[in-house]
């Protein structure tokens, strides 16, 4: 398999541009990602898939009452008598026609979206089945009231799997934050207020399964620093707070590497200036430039420091925003400014990529033209 993924990625160009592998929590995936010597993450939809099929399975009751749902709905959809009966019923009673939906292994949401279904239609369901021959039982009102807990708990993570699905701008950074919403989804006062042992014992299996993966996402570098690097979340969509602040120390460090090896370079560039291109035209000064860029050397580490808190100091940027958007807007005020050389390259490519491109909230092709 990883023989397979080099030599797709040396025919498409990207060999030099793949710097993290994301696929599911198989084990073959990660030894993959290992023989590749490649960071590995997992598919969070896919994450958080497995979460909710494990929190349903692990309740006996939901079990059995989704195995009633798919009888029942594997009735109307293979009986063409059943699947008109229960269009009249809906005609009659008012409602829209709507068809049952059947829960798939596969399927994300799907039997999110079965049982939403099947309670939305449990009267026109009902009254069907008293109508027809069949052996089906209809589900009992307690067991719709299980239903009707268990889709309060679930709708949150059926919209998070929706929105990380169709996100079509940056997703890496809006992980932590999601699953800490989600965390705080089910301490809400509407949740503490379900009362069925199914809906509550989901609760709490849910509660520590996101913990268990919140902690582990946000030890995962390219996790935490993408989350503090996005304008929108920062600081704030972190879980907890200690990982905030760790995620800060280690900005601040790869901050202080970057100005390190630019300010060692100038000061390599220096010392090997020949005399005639000394400062003033001599030596004379020769040893206090050295001590000025050996300064500026040392002091790095306040430099990120004071660079780091003035960008996490600054609002965050509204959540709908594309975070993309401000690294434009700030290129172009570099560039408008001539500030430097980045900068007016950056904002010259900013200005043709505008000309050439209408969707203007995806500028992949600037951030790999300035990748050093």
């Amino acid at each position: 398999m990883a023989f397979m993924k080099t030599s797709l990625m040396s025919e498409w160009g990207i060999s030099d541009k793949v710097t993290c592998l994301m696929t599911d929590g198989a084990a073959n995936m990660g030894a993959c990602a290992r023989e590749l010597h490649m960071r590995h993450t997992i598919c969070v939809s896919h994450t958080l898939n497995l979460l909710v099929k494990k929190a349903l399975d692990q309740c006996p009751e939901l079990f059995h009452i989704r195995a009633n749902c798919r009888k029942i709905v594997g009735y109307f959809k293979s009986s063409t008598t059943a699947k008109e009966r229960l269009t009249q019923m809906q005609v009659q009673m008012g409602l829209p026609v709507l068809k049952l939906l059947q829960e798939v292994e596969t399927r994300w949401n799907s039997t999110y979206l079965m049982l939403q279904r099947i309670y939305t239609l449990r009267e026109p369901v009902g009254a069907a089945l008293a109508g027809l021959r069949t052996d089906l039982t209809p589900l009992s009102a307690e067991q719709y009231r299980i239903i009707a807990d268990c889709l309060k708990v679930l709708e949150p993570f059926n919209y998070a799997t929706i929105e990380l699905s169709e996100e079509k701008k940056v997703s890496g950074s809006k992980v932590i934050p999601l699953l800490s919403m989600l965390h705080h989804s089910l301490e809400e006062e509407e949740i503490r207020q379900l009362q069925t042992p199914e809906s509550t014992s989901m609760v709490e299996f849910l509660q520590r399964q996101l913990r268990e993966k919140l902690n582990q996402l946000q030890s995962m570098s390219i996790m935490f620093l993408a989350t503090l690097l996005d304008p929108r979340f920062k600081k704030v969509g972190f879980f907890s707070p200690s990982k905030a602040a760790e995620a800060e120390k280690r900005l601040t460090m790869e901050c202080a590497a970057i100005m390190s090896r630019t300010a060692s370079s100038t000061s390599s560039s220096l010392s090997s200036s020949e005399p005639s291109q000394s400062v003033g035209g001599s030596k004379l000064w020769h040893h206090f430039d050295a001590s000025v860029h050996q300064a500026r050397t040392t002091n790095v580490t306040a430099n990120a420091t004071v660079e780091v808190q003035k960008y996490l100091g600054a609002p965050n940027i509204p959540r709908v925003e594309s975070p993309l958007q401000l690294c434009k807007r700030v290129c172009v005020r570099v560039y408008e400014k001539g500030e430097d050389d980045k900068g007016r390259q950056a904002g010259l490519l900013l200005q043709q990529q505008q000309q050439a491109s209408v969707d203007e909230d995806a500028p992949y092709g600037l951030c790999e033209e300035l990748t050093p």
